[in-house]
């Protein structure tokens, strides 16, 4: 049946077989009268004609609406041949059978037809035939259906003859359905359990006619599906609980780069017509598992009873899989593919797991690689591999993990950390990186324990390292808390009394919650100083602190965010810091002093000058507009510069028209929404061109990204270009469409003549150039940018999905440099190349002011007047007061840790990074003027007045570039050796120690000096002497 929503007038009705047929003429008490003589010959055929028909389709009817529609037609009155009541026809009964259905189900899916399908009708549990409802004939319903609106109810008859019913209340179960998304969301931890989600169908529907059923459902959902198979899980205590976590406990390690699939338990449900739904006995403790087969992924669920099925990471194609690699990764359709493939797989195969006793069984041997090792990066995750390997070189800290000791003080009751998990996952990578034989480690389950800890790490944003690097130490700290059950603690008043006095107070209560190998080797002790603008009141705390900030001294400079886009696949961006004395010269002159030579620019090169802003690009700049005016205007976003290509410099400036475009795809996850893979940049085109002209430029611009298909250099000419776009590229990777602007909308659209257009499709096949397009269209302000839409749906790249071909194009450069690298067995003079797709360099020293960490250290101890919102409590004034805090450290730990404060506030949101270079030592730091008290916190003997701090530099954290496409990257002192190591992602290699100060430095991690080692560094300078 159809059209179940719609009612219609009577007055086009005609009568089938049922009775008169209604007039015009008619009142509509005749009408109505009609109606009821009609329904009930309908009726009483119905009751006849029921146990012999050969109808198995009948609909039901609300027996609530029926009483209310016989009111309406006074129904009883009129086969009674009594007097009509004066009340008939006052009030019509609409929504026929809303009462019978269940109120919002938790359903799994709908079936196909999605619309018509009786089982996506939830009706009520345990509705009775003549209390709720009565069945009626398709006849029937279709007369209702001319007058009322309404819902249909469909449902299927079983039986014959006397034992003939129609089966209303229909088989409720649980389902799951299974995609690679579902299992994908598990192994992100975007999805902590599985709903309790319905189906329902006929119980003596059969397994074949019910596969049938789903296989046309397929089609219906968002996604390419082109398999079915379905499974049954049984558990007496809690399916859903019990299949997400033997889900869960084989994916947690997955990266979204892996096949999606896991192991199951359960049983296969047999497809046969034989067997009905009725017979297979479904109760509260199974769960019907229904798995769709995405295209060109393997399926899902893994079972004895079929064979393996996957992509062979040799070959490429799915099929069946019969040698899998013994990290259980990664399979092979034959030996031979596993063979080829070694040699690549090698770097990253991890046969090492998280489990206890494989953690514990691995200890060092003669391959062990002892620290020199690589991290993955995962995608933006340089910020983590930055601040995890500074950590791993912390010598009392790895030990601690190497020698297992962690494993006596886990702390899984405690419900600030996370039950184990980070520690035990941080313990599993330190091993591999220290104790494993592999060059690069993957930390994928060490990502995933992070972010369950601090979900602002999920994902793959890009994120701050010192950030990480806190919010690491604090977890570890939880999940090694020696303290099983917290006492509560108060503080009492500074009162006047001694500092010793009131430290050791403060230090014992925080020792009464907090007792951890990070307490032991990082927590110090701060003392805070408040003190009242008005009576001069002071307050003093003293508080414990995990690692110290350091402001840094303002020079006086002004800073501007620089994008210098060479290419489609040469963009990079960095601050750029200048004297307040430049402020006035020119833009052109700035980009000659500042840019050009330290971006690499060609000295004859062309540019183009425009700002841009959550990508939002304004007019192009004029050379000659003074630069202070042009930093902040762009203060929110970029100053771009373009390199304009020869096309691009050949256009005279009255020929010229702005065309912008940004480039989108859907996300790799389903297609369910588009993201911008490439953000909007200028291109500048000819007034005469054709909208053919328009693809072919663009499509010159995107030559790099069809690199596996064909080589620039082949397409020299202008014929070769259009036929190679024509054959090969047009109407097969991407779209270009009109980006129709919001001010535009009422307007027609230039391209295609519509109001309201919604991205138009530019038309190859249209000859027309833009200036008869604007003749045709004088409305459209000829200063007007042309706004287009690169919409990729296919990528040129081997399976990679459209959404990731700038990422893995930036990938496969950055390995090809590296292999390059390793074949000349040389790094040019151990200096940092630029790399396309990274968009870090180190930038000029000779130009940037220097201050030193000292100075940074008396900076920081300055008073700060507190904010208004953050006003403090004048006991003498009795009110809250804007007062002057200052900081210093009373006492510090063996493991000191600086962060460097590069980055401010500005406008709220927004950060500007300081590029200031912080001269520290790398060597024999010296902070006893710096820190009050020289006992460690935990020592509160009297202190020797002559008494030295002196501390070494063993790990840095580094910064390269500005806010929006910054990279980290790590220098640390390997113990074993004493050499130092720049870690750079996957990247691990020896550099000199006269590098290490460098202007990128971010957080440094400095080491206490014992007696005996200050002793021993003493006489070895009385020697040199």
């Amino acid at each position: 049946m159809s059209g179940t929503d719609e009612g219609s007038s009577i007055d086009g009705f005609e009568d089938q077989e049922s009775g008169s047929k209604p007039s015009l003429n008619m009142s509509l008490s005749d009408r109505l009268k009609q109606q009821a003589l009609d329904v009930h010959k309908m009726l009483q055929q119905l009751e006849k004609e029921f146990a012999q028909e050969d109808c198995q389709t009948y609909y039901i009817l609300s027996t609530n609406w029926l009483d209310k529609w016989k009111q309406y037609v006074s129904y009883d009155q009129v086969i009674n041949n009594s007097n009509v009541p004066n009340s008939t026809g006052q009030i019509i009964p609409q929504n026929f059978n809303h009462d019978l259905f269940e109120q919002y189900p938790n359903e799994c899916f709908k079936y196909y037809p999605l619309s018509t399908n009786p089982w996506n009708q939830w009706l009520r549990p345990n509705l009775e035939e003549g209390t709720h409802y009565i069945v009626i004939s398709q006849q029937l319903s279709s007369y209702f259906n001319q007058y009322y609106r309404g819902t249909n109810i469909v449902r299927n008859a079983t039986g014959k003859g006397q034992e003939k019913k129609v089966v209303i209340n229909l088989l409720k179960f649980y389902a799951v359905l299974m995609i690679p998304n579902t299992v994908n969301q598990i192994a992100q931890d975007n999805l902590t359990q599985l709903d309790k989600e319905y189906l329902q169908v006929d119980e003596s529907a059969n397994l074949q006619e019910y596969y049938g059923t789903i296989l046309k459902t397929v089609p219906t959902f968002r996604g390419n599906y082109n398999g079915v198979r379905i499974w049954r899980y049984t558990n007496d205590t809690d399916p859903h609980k019990a299949l997400f976590a033997e889900i869960k406990k084989q994916v947690q390690d997955l990266d979204f780069n892996d096949d999606q699939v896991f192991n199951f338990t359960g049983s296969p449900i047999q497809i046969s017509s034989e067997i009905t739904f009725k017979s297979l006995n479904l109760t509260d403790k199974d769960i019907l598992v229904i798995e769709f087969q995405q295209y060109n992924r393997p399926w899902c669920i893994r079972h004895p009873t079929v064979p393996v099925e996957g992509k062979c990471e040799g070959c490429c194609n799915i099929t069946v899989l019969n040698f899998p690699c013994v990290c259980k990764k990664v399979s092979y359709c034959t030996e031979q593919c596993k063979i080829n493939d070694e040699r690549f797989h090698l770097a990253k195969c991890d046969r090492l797991g998280s489990d206890d006793e494989q953690v514990k069984s691995m200890n060092y041997s003669d391959n062990s690689i002892k620290g020199i090792a690589g991290l993955s990066n995962l995608g933006n995750t340089c910020f983590m591999n930055s601040g995890t390997q500074c950590l791993s070189n912390t010598y009392p800290l790895k030990e601690y993990f190497i020698s297992n000791k962690y494993f006596e003080e886990i702390n899984e009751d405690n419900p600030l950390g996370t039950n184990g998990q980070l520690v035990r996952k941080f313990g599993s990578l330190l091993k591999k990186l220290w104790c494993g034989d592999k060059n690069v480690v993957i930390p994928t389950s060490f990502k995933k324990a992070v972010g369950q800890f601090q979900p602002m790490f999920k994902g793959f944003q890009q994120h701050d390292s010192s950030e990480l690097i806190t919010f690491l130490l604090d977890g570890l700290h939880e999940d090694l808390n020696r303290v099983k059950k917290k006492p509560y603690v108060e503080s009492k008043d500074y009162q006047g009394r001694p500092d010793v006095e009131v430290a050791k107070e403060s230090w014992e209560n925080h020792l009464a919650r907090n007792q951890s190998i990070i307490v032991d080797l990082m927590h110090g002790q701060y003392k805070s100083t408040l003190k009242c603008p008005t009576c001069q009141q002071i307050s003093i705390t003293f508080d414990p602190f995990l690692t110290v900030g350091l402001g840094i001294p303002n020079k006086k400079q002004k800073s501007i965010q620089i994008k210098v886009i060479k290419s489609v696949v040469s963009i990079e961006t960095k601050y750029i810091n200048f004297e307040s004395s430049k402020k006035t010269i020119s833009l052109q002159n700035f980009i000659e002093e500042f840019v050009v030579s330290d971006f690499k620019i060609e000295p004859d090169s062309k540019l183009l000058y425009y700002s841009s802003f959550m990508n939002d690009l304004s007019e192009p700049i004029n050379p000659q507009q003074e630069i202070n005016v042009v930093r902040k205007d762009s203060k929110k976003g970029y100053l771009v510069v373009k390199v304009l290509n020869q096309e691009e410099k050949d256009i005279t400036a009255g020929d010229r028209i702005y065309m912008s475009y940004a480039q989108k795809a859907y996300d790799s996850y389903g297609h369910t929404f588009k993201k911008i893979i490439q953000p909007t940049t200028y291109q500048l085109i000819k007034r005469s061109y054709s909208l053919a002209q328009i693809h072919l430029s663009i499509f010159k611009n995107l030559l790099p990204i069809f690199c596996d298909l064909v080589k620039e250099i082949e397409l020299d000419t202008d014929e070769k270009l259009r036929n190679f776009y024509e054959e090969s590229v047009h109407g097969k990777y991407y779209t270009i469409h009109n980006k129709q602007n919001i001010m535009m909308m009422s307007r027609e659209c230039i391209f295609c003549n519509s109001e309201n257009c919604q991205e138009c499709v530019l038309d190859y096949d249209n000859q027309e150039t833009l200036d008869k397009i604007f003749q045709n269209h004088m409305e459209f302000d000829l200063m007007s940018k042309i706004e287009l839409v690169v919409f990729w749906n296919k990528s040129p790249f081997q399976n990679v999905n459209a959404g990731d071909i700038y990422q893995y194009y930036s990938n496969q450069q950055y390995r090809k440099q590296m292999e390059e690298n390793n074949n000349n067995s040389l790094h040019e003079n151990n200096q940092k190349g630029r790399i396309i797709g990274k968009n870090y360099s180190m930038p000029m020293m000779s130009t940037q002011p220097k201050v030193s960490l000292q100075d940074c250290l008396r900076f920081s101890e300055q008073p700060e007047q507190l904010a208004e919102d953050n006003a403090w409590y004048c006991k003498v004034c009795k009110e809250h007061v804007q007062a002057y805090k200052s900081m210093q450290i009373y006492k510090a730990s063996d493991i000191l840790i600086f962060t460097l404060k590069r980055f401010k506030a500005s406008h709220g949101f927004f950060k500007q990074k300081l590029e200031t270079f912080v001269e520290f030592p790398v060597q024999g730091l010296d902070l006893t003027e710096f820190i009050l008290n020289k006992n460690k916190p935990n020592e509160n003997q009297i202190q020797e007045e002559q008494k030295k701090l002196i501390y070494d530099l063993y790990a840095v954290s580094n910064h390269f570039g500005g806010m929006g496409g910054g990279h980290y990257t790590a220098y640390a002192k390997n113990h074993e050796n004493g050499k130092w190591y720049d870690f750079d992602d996957s990247q691990a290699s020896e550099i000199n120690e006269d590098q290490i100060v460098s202007q990128s430095a971010y957080v440094l991690f400095y080491k206490r000096r014992t007696e005996e080692e200050q002793t021993q560094a003493f006489n070895n300078t009385q020697e040199l002497n």
